[in-house]
């Protein structure tokens, strides 16, 4: 019989995890931090490996996945190697969601006393709820114990009551609650082949009926040069090229937004005569090309790092490595040494770039640090990827701008900001008050800015980064050492940095139109060249541009400077209802205008007909309000086309001809930067930051050519050719064009508006574009005179007529 099975890791099903996270909310802060890590293809959520994996083996034979967790689980070999030595059996299963088909077959012997389940990754229950039920399936016998980081820190996180609560739902037979717990696993299992009381196993809950006995606490404390990996139990190809591996436990350093020093307990090290005999057995394994130092701080202390260094250069091992890299702990001779010992990449905990935030964090980095060792990490060889946090206690958006600064000044290779996470268990929590924080997890809020903000923050650096700085790191399935693995796997780091912009184009179009259902057809291609490194075939740079942060800043500057001191009124206020609320019954106006008009209007002007009644319903509207300008929200080139928000201002000291000229001239500008109109104009964020509001968006205008006797602009409610612009569009003039003439259509929520109202005002633009018609020089202040309007005016409701009242 096998004393322990051992399950390394399972990569939960992605796409359940998004329906989970998505009903706490898409506003919320939890949600927003997933969505810029995967994008919608096929009506199935994809992670950026997932979607590698899956263009890259399109019409290729059966295959073993990309995967970011594609190698020996190190949680296998070391408590492995610790049961061994402790003279106990062990099997593995090494990736759960890969191997459940090995796993069935282990299970059904029923042949295995005991089956530990590590949680180092998991931040939720539901990867262990769907082992165990796995477990269920297909055995009776084993006991199930759970054990790691998830359960360790539970009683920190939740009352007795709540603790038990989670345990039964995850229905294991025996939680290990430490934060080591190699020794409980093994007091447990000697427990259970002997008969003796559990009671006597510390750190331990086991089941009791419907609850679970907690057992005494105590310090638990494997010394890691007591328990080195024996490399040798495991069978050589299980290995592959990749190796993880530590040479340190906990961490020196007192982050208050990290918690880990205080469960880990002690700062502890190997020798470098003790990290040589690993690395000489690791290069005995004979496969091995790649490794990763997972110490929180490998190169503290610095002269033990720089001997360590020094000995692998000695040894000539020929090992690419990575590791984690504090920047305040080292200088140029360490820099060099770590590049001619083979690293390749380094992960930067930067957090932030300003100095005050560095301070509140207890970061013993200053800013000066980073700037010194950036270029020098660059010089060596050395790939970077800088870890940001958003929205710290203390956090303005000044302190985010520095940050960036830094970013842009240093230009490591790829960068992330992520949004503050309010644990508990982290020093900061013992500080709450002073800095006013409430709440918890990724909702929150302290005296200086709240989660929604920081994610507003966050999309905008997204959005905004220029790609030649630095590129932006997908998280959930993909990390720094993906960079590494797929390398491995042949792609340079060139085609790697391509994947990540296309990619993050597609992350970028979800963003800025999250009505949409597919993928543009473009991106999907660049994406799909870009996954298909191998073959012949590049990524069209033209389309990867329009998604480029460069792009970003340049709309939204082009869209601040149309809407610049533009207010948040209505240009319906004197005609709608009073106190009236939008319904979705709505109710359409029709007017044709005659053959002979329509030619006049289409011979008389040297810009598009589209532009030309854009213009009078310009002048109708500015009139209506008794406003010098009039926002109208326009989609002037048929169904198929993005709707383009226009700032107009038909001053009466015009032509109408230079008005339609100038509107033409806007809706071409306009039409350039649209991609990002309507997430830039409807973000507060963006337009208090340039001190101006939000404008209203309820006018609509569409114009369509109307083909062998169909509409051109297809839709019944005219409301969904205007989907990024909200459903706040009440007002909608719609003309359809079939060559001959022009039918002009007037929709409106009919709780809003009376028809009478509707009625008068589709007249009266008939007959501004009758006058321009005749007249294209007309002054603006000409069309249509007093007595011309009271010559056409209709009885409308005593709410109306003075609007009218031109």
């Amino acid at each position: 019989m096998t004393d322990c099975l051992i399950i390394g890791f399972n990569d939960a099903d992605f796409e359940e995890y998004v329906k989970l996270v998505a009903s706490m909310g898409k506003e919320s802060g939890a949600y927003r931090d997933l969505d810029l890590a995967f994008v919608n293809y096929n009506d199935k959520p994809y992670r950026s490996m997932d979607i590698l994996d899956h263009f890259y083996h399109e019409n290729r034979p059966h295959h073993r996945p990309f995967s970011n967790v594609d190698f020996l689980w190190p949680v296998v070999t070391y408590l492995g190697t610790y049961l061994d030595k402790a003279g106990l059996s062990f099997d593995y299963v090494n990736l759960f969601h890969l191997e459940k088909d090995k796993l069935k077959e282990k299970l059904v012997r029923n042949d295995i006393l005991t089956i530990a389940i590590t949680t180092t990754l998991y931040v939720s229950p539901h990867p262990i709820l769907e082992i165990i039920s796995f477990i269920r399936r297909h055995n009776k016998t084993a006991r199930v114990v759970v054990g790691g980081p998830f359960i360790g820190n539970q009683p920190k996180l939740l009352e007795r009551e709540h603790m038990n609560g989670l345990f039964r739902s995850m229905g294991a037979d025996f939680y290990i609650i430490s934060q080591e717990g190699e020794a409980t696993l093994v007091n447990l299992i000697k427990a259970l082949k002997s008969g003796s009381q559990l009671e006597r196993v510390a750190n331990l809950a086991y089941r009791d009926g419907k609850d679970y006995v907690m057992t005494e606490s105590v310090i638990e404390s494997n010394p890691l040069e007591e328990n080195m990996v024996r490399y040798e139990l495991f069978p050589r190809e299980e290995f592959g090229e990749f190796v993880t591996l530590r040479t340190a436990k906990s961490c020196p350093f007192s982050c208050s937004f990290c918690g880990f020093p205080q469960r880990a307990g002690k700062y502890k090290f190997l020798s470098v005569e003790l990290v040589e005999q690993e690395l000489n057995a690791i290069k005995e394994i004979g496969t091995v090309t790649t490794l990763s130092f997972i110490d929180d701080t490998f190169n503290v202390p610095k002269e033990r790092f720089k001997e360590l260094l020094r000995m692998m250069i000695r040894n000539q091992y020929g090992f690419k490595w990575n590791s984690f890299y504090r920047s305040d702990q080292g200088d140029a001779e360490t820099i060099e040494l770590m590049g001619k010992a083979g690293c390749e990449g380094v992960f930067l905990g930067i957090e932030s770039g300003s100095d005050q935030m560095l301070a509140k964090m207890r970061k013993t980095a200053k800013r000066k640090d980073y700037l010194r060792a950036i270029p020098l990490l660059r010089d060596a060889g050395i790939s970077m990827y800088a870890s940001l946090i958003f929205g710290f206690p203390g956090e303005t958006d000044e302190t985010v701008a520095e940050t960036m600064d830094l970013i842009n000044e240093t230009k490591p290779d790829y960068f992330r900001a992520q949004l503050w996470y309010c644990d508990p268990v982290t020093p900061i929590w013992e500080e709450r008050d002073k800095y006013g924080v409430k709440g918890s997890a990724f909702t929150w809020s302290h005296d200086t800015m709240d989660s929604k903000t920081a994610c507003d923050l966050i999309d905008n650096v997204f959005l905004t980064q220029a790609e030649e700085s630095s590129i932006w790191l997908p998280q959930f399935g993909f990390e720094q050492w993906s960079t590494y693995y797929l390398q491995r796997k042949g792609m340079t780091p060139d085609q790697l940095k391509v994947f990540l912009r296309c990619f993050n184009a597609v992350v970028k179009e979800k963003l800025i139109d999250p009505g949409r259902k597919e993928i543009s057809p473009d991106l999907l291609e660049n994406l799909r060249i870009s996954c298909q490194f191998d073959r012949p075939g590049e990524p069209d740079p033209h389309v990867l541009n329009l998604f480029s942060g460069t792009r970003y800043q340049a709309a939204e500057s082009f869209w601040i400077e149309m809407f610049d001191q533009c207010d948040d009124a209505s240009s319906l206020e004197s005609v709608r209802k009073e106190n009236s609320v939008p319904d979705n019954q709505r109710e359409t106006v029709t007017l044709e205008l005659s053959p002979a008009l329509t030619e006049r209007l289409r011979l008389g002007f040297s810009v598009p007909l589209s532009e030309v009644i854009l213009a009078a319903y310009s002048v109708l509207l500015s009139r209506l309000s008794g406003r010098p300008d009039t926002t109208i929200v326009s989609v002037p080139h048929g169904r198929d086309a993005r709707a383009v928000p226009l700032r107009l201002s038909p001053s009466w000291g015009m032509s109408f001809t230079e008005l339609a000229e100038t509107t033409a001239s806007k809706m071409r500008d306009a039409t350039e930067h649209q991609l990002y109109a309507f997430h830039i104009l409807t973000s507060p964020l963006r337009m208090r930051k340039h001190g101006g509001r939000c404008p209203t968006f309820d006018v609509g205008y569409a114009y369509g050519r109307a083909e062998n006797g169909h509409r051109g602009l297809g839709p019944n409610d005219p409301r969904k050719l205007f989907p990024a612009a909200g459903r706040g569009v009440h007002l909608i003039l719609v003309v359809e064009d079939d060559e001959r003439s022009l039918q002009l259509r007037m929709s409106y929520p009919k709780n809003m508006f009376n028809r009478e109202t509707i009625e008068k005002i589709i007249s009266y633009l008939a007959l501004i574009l009758e006058e321009v018609g005749d007249n294209p020089a007309v002054l603006l202040e000409g069309i249509l005179t007093e007595t011309e309007w009271k010559s056409h005016e209709r009885e409308v409701d005593s709410y109306a007529s003075e609007a009218f009242n031109f």
